[in-house]
This record gives structure tokens, sequence and C-alpha cells, in this order.
């Protein structure tokens, strides 16, 4: 039996990864893995989590248009698709025109990129994912009880 994978829903999925509804509908239109999940029915896994925050880097931050890395988005989320969380650390993603990969920051090299790359680390988009879906919050100590506890005797 294959282990169960965590399924987020579209809402839980933007707030977790930190993405607007609005971003979510124009990368439906150029990336076909988003646009096979359509509507309040949408499930995402941690990978897919992961996917959404490096597309809201390169195209909030870097400003890169999702219709021209429409297609190498889409190859991103099926590469994360293969990898579980535990070897998303020290994993770097590198987007092209029309590609995408995932390598560690050990293979990783100059010479393996042939043409404009943007290159994203995946640690700090899982620790903070992580960390949302997670939150630690400092525990207060219990309170005395106010009384002893007491053994009850079931009644007959």
């Amino acid at each position: 039996m294959l282990p169960t994978t965590i399924q987020f829903t579209q809402e839980q999925a933007r707030d977790i990864a930190e993405v607007s509804p609005g971003d979510v509908r124009a990368w439906r239109k150029a990336v076909p893995y988003l646009a096979a999940k359509p509507g309040k029915a949408a499930r995402f896994t941690f990978a897919d989590l992961v996917g959404l925050a490096i597309t809201s880097e390169v195209t909030n931050r870097f400003g890169a248009r999702i219709s021209d890395i429409g297609g190498s988005v889409d190859k991103l989320f099926y590469e994360l698709a293969d990898a579980r969380p535990a070897h998303l650390e020290g994993i770097v993603a590198l987007i092209g025109l029309a590609s995408a990969r995932l390598l560690t920051i050990g293979d990783f090299s100059a010479r393996q990129i042939s043409g404009p790359t943007l290159i994203v680390p995946c640690d700090p988009i899982v620790s903070q994912i992580g960390a949302r879906m997670m939150p630690s919050t400092l525990s207060a100590a219990q309170s005395a009880l106010p009384f002893p506890p007491q053994i009850l005797k079931a009644g007959r």
C-alpha cells in the first residue's frame, strides 16, 4: 500500500504558500499542471505548495511574466511532484525559458546553465512553509487544579 500524502484545499494552499487568489487564477491559464486542479475541489500536496511559493518568487519578486515561463513552471511542478519533502532540503530549482530542473546544491555548477536561468534555493521556502503549517507557539505551563483529583466509582 502506498503511503498517504497530506492534501491541502485550494484556500489552505494559497494561505500556506502566501499567494493570492488572483495569482493562482493567472497561473492556471499558463501552467497546465495547475489548470488540471480547478475549483474548490482542487487538492494540493506539500510539493505543490513549494511549487506555488517558487512561482511566486519568480513572478512577484523577480518580475518574470508567467506567460513567458509557464511551460517551465509546468515542468517544475512535475519535477517537484516526484520529490518528497525531506528530499527538497539542499535543493535548488533552476528555471529557464523552456526548462526546469531540481539539483542538489552539491551537484550544482554554473557549467550546467546554458542560458538565462532563475535559480531559487528550496531550503528557505521549505522552512517557511513548514513554519506556516506547524507554527511554534510557546505553551504556558498548565495551571494547578483548584481541587485535588479524585477517583470516581461507576454508579450502580
